[in-house]
This record gives structure tokens, C-alpha cells and sequence, in this order.
């Protein structure tokens, strides 16, 4: 059972693995909490014997009765836009984890995207083929890079459902807060840093880093003699043909949608996503302020220091703390005698007035 399975039953993931493309067999049986599978298989053995058959007709169920996610059913479209795009052109596109032992997380077809932004169809093949890779003929993008499209790919199947998402404006994020566009295409640095693009997220396939990942092309005989699928085998879900026939041809009006309804103001979380993360198109953050004494300056400070603006003439400003700390030191403290200290007073607890009870 791959993860093109688990993908529907669950609307988190997708994924190449399954019988006749490096997955489990006829009679094989997946390994409970083993680690050798993902979460997501993982979640689809609980209540059965682990066996493909008993595994395969639960997710065959659930697509009957509640049929697949609307991003699921957008992913489904994309890999088997890809699949139709390979055996028509005979080059095989795939996203593949290089540590692993799996045939593609992902197939590249006309709906990829490019690590610079930009789509497969951006990306012109040469005349005889002969390059690695296309290069981009929009940007100074040399080598095509496969990076997900869609949150799904990368484990946040919720951003989809907020109210007011915008699919279109998401971008893969790096650790350092931006997109995958935001950087260097050919030597992926950080915008602002020396470092380079590093994944906050895994491939819900293989649960490795887009680091782990490489995009290559494979002619048809290249696949046959290293015995993956090629022609119709390499299509989504074609180990079965139930579950494929139900979901890539299923009509547009079955498909359930689990998300809220499109309305012109997105909920909250959304637009403190669109604020404040600039893989959602926020602005790039401001650095960060160095001390207290940038962060609140003297008030009698000639200039301004650490990109802070000068006050302007006649306008009255708030105490700084640096001020109050020196009107501190200045002002002596008094004991209750009248003598001057530079020590806090001590203090005293007021003597209870006398009783005016008769014994």
C-alpha cells in the first residue's frame, strides 16, 4: 500500500511508493511501529492484520463513503498530469529521496514547481535533451529543483481549510523564515545571510528534508532495466485500479470539501500569517534592536542611534530608563530621623494604640 493510499484516507500526504514502484507487495505485510514506514502508514494498519489486502480495502472504503479531499483530489491531477506527460514524451521526471531506497517521492510533470519560483513549463528542454536538467528562462534559475506546491506535501494539510487561505501566495519555508523563492536558485543562500536554504518542514512521503531530495529524468529503458514501472504502471494508485478509478475519475461535484467557505476577510490566523511570515508574503522581519541603549536612547541624545528617528523640535519626550536610573543615584534616601543615606530605609511596623478596656 503506498502513500498515494494513505494520502486519500487521511488528506496529509502523497507519495510513489507502493507494489510495482518500490513499496510492498501482494501478501506482504507492513511493519507495526517499526519505523520502517511513515506515520501515515503507519495509521492505516491500526485496526487491521497489517496485511495489504485488509489495509488497501480500508482506504477503498473510505474513498467510496467520503471520498477524497479537495487537495488531495488537486494532487491526484498533478501526478497523473505528470505520469500522461512522461509516457508521452518517454522521459520520466521524479523527485527521489538520494538516501533512501524508494522510486520517487513525487513525479514532475506540468504542474511542478521550481525551487526559483517558477513553473516545469518555465523550464524548456534543449532540442536533443542532453542537459540534466532544464534551465529556467525567466530567472538566472540553471537547473530545474522540484519543491512542493501545496501544504499537503509537506504535513500541514490545516492551512488549506483556514478560512481565507491563499494556496497561490504559500511558499515552502526554510528555517530561516522565508520561502524557497526568496533565495539564491543557484546557490540557495539565505536573502541576507551567508547560509543556505534549509527546510523547516519533511516530505510527507519519506519524512526526510527537501536536502535529502534530488530531480532527475529517466528515459524508459533506464526504468525497465532497473525494474521500476513505466507506461501505465507508473500512473497514481495503479496497483488499484478500484481506488484509482474512483478518485481520477471521480466527477467535481462528489468531491467532498472539508474546507470553510471562501470569504473576502481570511480568519485570524491567516492574517497574521500574511503579517508576519514571509513565506506567506509578509515583509522580510527588521533585525533586532542590540542593547537598551539603542532600544531607548537618552532623552537629551543628540541624532538617532540604531535606526532610530531624532525627536522633533518642541515635542516633548517620555523619560528614558537611563534618565531614571541618574535621578535614582541622585536622590538620596532619609531615614525617619531626617539623617541622608544612600541605603533604602528600613521599615517599621506601626505601634497598635493602646487598649482603653478596663480590666
Amino acid at each position: 500500500v503506498g502513500l498515494e493510499g494513505a494520502m486519500l484516507a487521511t488528506g496529509m500526504g502523497r507519495g510513489g511508493r507502493g507494489p510495482g514502484s518500490g513499496g510492498l507487495g501482494r501478501g506482504a505485510q507492513l511493519g507495526l511501529f517499526s519505523g520502517g514506514v511513515s506515520r501515515s502508514e503507519r495509521a492505516l494498519v491500526a485496526g487491521t492484520d497489517g496485511s495489504v489486502e485488509e489495509v488497501t480495502a480500508n482506504i477503498a472504503e473510505a474513498v467510496q463513503q467520503y471520498g477524497p479531499s479537495p487537495g488531495a483530489k488537486k494532487m491526484m491531477a498533478a501526478e497523473q498530469a505528470a505520469a500522461e506527460e512522461a509516457m508521452r514524451t518517454g522521459l520520466y521526471g521524479i523527485w527521489r529521496n538520494s538516501t533512501g531506497s524508494a522510486d520517487f517521492c513525487s513525479r514532475i510533470g506540468p504542474q511542478s514547481r521550481c525551487f526559483c519560483g517558477h513553473g516545469y513549463g518555465q523550464h524548456p528542454w534543449s532540442q536533443g535533451r542532453r542537459e540534466q536538467a532544464p534551465a529556467c528562462s525567466e530567472c538566472p534559475c540553471k537547473k530545474f529543483k522540484y519543491v512542493p506546491r501545496r501544504p499537503e506535501e509537506v504535513g500541514e494539510w490545516w492551512l488549506p481549510r483556514r478560512r481565507g487561505f491563499d494556496i497561490n501566495i504559500w511558499r515552502a519555508k526554510c528555517k530561516c523564515g522565508h520561502g524557497h523563492d526568496g533565495h539564491d536558485p543557484n546557490t540557495l543562500r539565505c536573502p541576507g545571510s551567508s547560509g543556505k536554504y534549509t527546510s523547516a518542514w519533511l516530505c510527507v512521503a519519506c519524512e526526510c528534508k527537501w536536502e535529502d531530495h534530488e530531480s532527475l529524468w529517466e528515459c524508459e529503458e533506464e526504468r525497465r532495466l532497473a525494474r521500476r514501472p513505466v507506461g501505465q504502471a507508473f500512473m497514481p494508485l495503479a496497483s488499484t485500479p478500484g481506488i484509482q478509478q474512483a478518485v481520477l475519475n471521480a466527477p467535481e461535484q462528489e468531491v467532498r470539501s472539508s474546507s470553510l467557505p471562501h470569504r473576502p476577510k481570511p480568519e485570524r490566523s491567516v492574517r497574521l500569517m500574511r503579517e508576519r511570515c514571509p513565506n506567506y508574503g509578509a515583509p522580510a522581519p527588521t533585525p533586532a534592536v542590540g542593547s537598551l541603549e539603542d532600544a531607548f536612547p537618552p532623552r537629551n541624545a543628540t541624532g538617532s542611534r540604531a535606526g532610530f528617528a531624532p525627536q522633533a523640535q518642541g515635542r516633548s519626550s517620555r523619560p528614558s530608563i537611563e534618565d531614571a536610573d541618574a535621578q535614582a543615584l541622585r536622590t538620596p534616601m532619609r531615614h525617619s530621623s531626617g539623617a541622608s543615606t544612600g541605603q533604602a530605609p528600613r521599615r517599621t511596623r506601626p505601634a497598635l494604640p493602646e487598649s482603653s478596656d478596663s480590666a
